[in-house]
C-alpha cells in the first residue's frame, strides 16, 4: 500500500472513530430490544464527496456533489452471531447536463465498542443521470456484514460506519466546507 493509500485509510479510520464518539452520546428513539442491532451512521468527514473539473479544487470547480442520503440496518440472529443487513442510499447533483454519469467509491466499516475497525470493505455506486436531470437518488445498496457476537445485548455496542473513499484533497475540501 502506497503513502496515499495509507493516508486515505487513516482518514477513513479517523472518520469511523469520530462517528463512534458521536454515537456514544446518542441513544435510539426506537429501542429494538427484541432484535438488537448495531447502529449505522455516516462518517462525519466522509459523508459527502465532491468531484472537480480537471485541475480544480475550489467550490467553483465542483461538477458533481454527492452525499450519503439514507441509512437503514436490520439484524437476523444466526448460529455464529448476527447477520447485519445494511441499506445505503446516496444523493448526487451535477452542475450541468454536460456532466456525464459517474461511479463513486465508498466504504462500509464495522467498528467495535472500543472503537476498533474490525472490518472495512470498499464498494462503488454508479450514478446514472437521466437526460435533463440535475440530481439523482440511488436505489438502496444492500450489504450484509457478519457480526460474530453471541450476546444479544453486546451487538448494540457495535456500529456500521458508511462513508465515501476520499482522496486527501477531497477530505481537506470537506473539512474546509464544514468549517465555514
Amino acid at each position: 500500500m502506497g503513502v496515499l493509500g495509507r493516508v486515505a485509510r487513516a482518514a477513513r479510520v479517523a472518520s469511523a472513530l469520530a462517528a463512534m464518539a458521536v454515537l456514544a452520546g446518542c441513544s435510539s428513539s426506537k429501542p429494538n430490544a427484541g432484535n438488537p442491532c448495531p447502529s449505522i451512521v455516516a462518517a462525519p468527514a466522509a459523508d459527502s464527496i465532491f468531484l472537480f473539473r480537471p485541475g480544480g479544487h475550489e467550490r467553483k470547480d465542483v461538477i458533481i456533489a454527492a452525499k450519503v442520503y439514507q441509512l437503514n440496518v436490520a439484524c437476523t440472529r444466526e448460529k455464529t452471531g448476527f447477520a447485519v443487513d445494511a441499506e445505503i442510499e446516496f444523493y448526487a447533483e451535477r452542475v450541468s447536463n454536460l456532466v456525464q454519469d459517474t461511479t463513486l467509491p465508498y466504504f462500509v466499516a464495522l467498528v467495535d465498542p472500543a472503537q476498533h475497525v474490525l472490518l472495512e470493505r470498499a464498494f462503488t455506486v454508479p450514478i446514472q443521470f437521466l437526460p435533463g436531470e440535475g440530481f439523482r437518488r440511488t436505489y438502496p445498496e444492500k450489504i450484509t456484514i457478519d457480526l460474530p457476537v453471541r450476546d444479544r445485548a453486546s451487538a448494540t455496542g457495535y456500529a456500521v460506519v458508511v462513508g465515501f473513499q476520499l482522496t486527501p484533497d477531497q477530505l481537506a475540501f470537506n473539512r474546509s466546507v464544514r468549517a465555514q
